[in-house]
């Protein structure tokens, strides 16, 4: 390739994959793979293709997912569409998933192992496109409050529920598990994930809530939620605290103003926090007793509560699970 064409490349996927890639989230998908694999009998570390593919399938999910919302930062720093512009952006999303897929279908596993990974990533990717076109479709001002609940569960279930539920379910496979075990774990990680996206959803809300008008525009403001009336867990704990019809009044107000949506936030979030606290505690606790029952080892079980208190407690950073270094997407040549 002649350096005038490398550096089209590098301009226009490579690079911009790259920086975002380095940036630091709560890396809970891949302190929860480790766990599991050795709970699943799993020797060492756990095989790097297998780490590298489902952070690479997430940064790529988060690349399309803010295209869609129109999202205005990730992680601090301005979304990769705001950065190069839509249509570059979608084919660098599009391009990690199957860099993500490559990552496995190169690797030195055994082809029988190799086979199931795909397998799982590919269902994986296609429940999680199918719990985004919920959520994109499901607007809290137009489906009928009957339905907050079980519209709220699915996207949960469907999106982060399905790519933890892979985290955990790659692991096991990586360790060659047997299927009594296989058969256990993978729910606990939609558990898990729902928790995670409750968390998600209530620490958004209360960003917002927290914050001030005048900095509605700035990149540091994430208030895509309320902005697109996504369906959140915050309008399902609403309806037991301050009931139907009030909901409704709010969900009418995000289309206004900034400014109205940050009034709504602040009658959301106050009314529901706690009781959305309680519930992401309750479905972790749940996790963690039901993991008890079929994992006698400890040490590993404290392993696993210490990564899961990142979701119980925002800000807190799983113990032993720091990276030593800023990861990039696997296997980007330049």
């Amino acid at each position: 390739m002649n350096a005038f064409i490398q550096g089209l490349l590098d301009r226009s996927l490579f690079d911009p994959v790259n920086d975002f890639s380095r940036r630091q989230g709560k890396r809970i998908r891949g302190s929860l793979i480790q766990c599991v694999y050795e709970m699943a009998g799993g020797q060492g570390v756990v095989p790097e293709a297998v780490v590298d593919a489902i952070e690479s399938l997430h940064a790529g999910s988060l690349v399309i997912d803010d295209v869609q919302d129109d999202s205005r930062s990730r992680r601090g720093r301005p979304t990769l569409h705001h950065q190069i512009g839509v249509p570059l952006a979608i084919n660098a999303g599009n391009w990690i998933y199957f860099q993500a897929l490559e990552c496995l279908s190169r690797s030195q596993l055994p082809t029988a192992m190799r086979c199931r990974l795909l397998d799982a990533m590919i269902n994986a990717a296609r429940v999680c496109h199918e719990g985004q076109a919920i959520d994109i479709e499901a607007r809290v001002d137009r489906v009928p409050i009957e339905q907050w609940h079980d519209t709220v569960s699915a996207i949960s279930l469907w999106k982060t529920g399905a790519l933890v539920e892979l985290a955990v379910r790659m692991g096991c496979i990586a360790a060659e598990a047997p299927e009594l075990l296989l058969s256990i774990m993978p729910p606990l990680g939609r558990r898990i994930g729902v928790a995670l996206q409750m968390r998600n959803d209530l620490d958004e809300m209360g960003a917002v809530a927290r914050g001030d008008s005048s900095i509605a525009d700035s990149d540091s403001f994430r208030d895509d939620d309320l902005k697109n009336a996504r369906m959140t867990w915050p309008w399902v704990w609403g309806l037991d605290r301050i009931g139907g019809r009030r909901c409704r009044e709010l969900a009418m107000l995000l289309t206004r103003s900034a400014d109205d949506r940050l009034r709504v936030a602040r009658e959301l979030i106050q009314a529901v926090e706690r009781q959305g606290d309680e519930a992401i505690a309750g479905q972790i606790d749940e996790s963690m007793r039901l993991l008890a029952e079929h994992v006698i080892d400890r040490e590993l079980l404290g392993r696993m509560g210490q990564i899961l208190e990142a979701i119980r407690r925002p800000g807190h950073v799983p113990c032993g699970t720091e990276p030593s270094a800023s990861p990039t997407v696997a296997g980007v040549s330049r």
